[in-house]
């Protein structure tokens, strides 16, 4: 280092320098970009996050969705509830006596129709259980459980009822058929009383009432 004064360097003391100068140098923390990026990101996932939370549902909105679903359900019955009532008619016509072969022909093919409508196949179980969400409030439950006992009445109860239809139009003296035919015929009864309990505890605890499933009070068939 030179011993002229007037090349002597000073040292560098941020001690010694104004505040206002240091300030000048130092970003304010919560002012850099890395920063404020965060917080806004931070911001919008709490936002998204608080917007998906479920909010719980007044009684009356909990009515309307709950008289929805039965409604949706209800639409879902239609088909094999037309397929059964037509199944039977046929085989009230036969059991009163042969039937003419070339009408015998045409009931064959509706019966195979009905009985595909019916069945697990044709995806009715899907539609009443899959399709259908229903809020599961606590009178949801109920409804849930109807949408249940809805199903095994569709797919179990009245397709063994079409199939035994359609044995007893190709073997009318089957007792063991006629005797299978009356079990599932008792089947529908017993799942149509349960459906319709579920929706008598979901009204009692909305206070209001909900409309019951679109099952149909059946007449035993003759015979069995």
């Amino acid at each position: 280092m030179s011993d002229n004064p007037l090349f002597q360097e000073s040292e560098y003391d941020p001690a010694t320098m104004p505040t206002s100068t240091l300030s000048s140098m130092k970003a304010v923390w919560y002012k850099r970009p890395w920063f404020l990026i965060t917080a806004v990101i931070v911001v919008v996932v709490v936002a998204s996050v608080i917007s998906d939370l479920p909010h719980p549902l007044s009684n009356a909105q909990d009515v309307q969705s709950q008289r929805d679903s039965v409604k949706g359900i209800n639409v879902e019955l239609r088909a094999c509830d037309y397929a059964l009532n037509e199944a039977e008619n046929f085989y009230r016509e036969a059991y009163k006596g042969p039937v003419p072969s070339d009408h015998a022909k045409i009931i064959k093919n509706y019966l195979i129709q009905d009985v595909n409508t019916c069945s697990g196949a044709s995806g009715q179980s899907d539609l009443l259980v899959s399709s259908i969400q229903v809020v599961p409030t606590a009178a949801g439950k109920h409804v849930e459980q109807m949408q249940y006992y809805a199903a095994t009445w569709v797919t179990v109860d009245a397709y063994h009822v079409l199939l035994d239809i359609q044995t007893f139009m190709k073997t009318p003296h089957d007792r063991r058929n006629l005797t299978d035919l009356a079990y599932y015929e008792g089947q529908l009864r017993k799942n149509r009383g349960l459906a319709r309990a579920q929706i008598d505890d979901a009204s009692r605890i909305l206070g209001a009432k909900i409309p019951y499933p679109k099952l149909p009070v059946l007449t035993p068939l003759p015979g069995t």
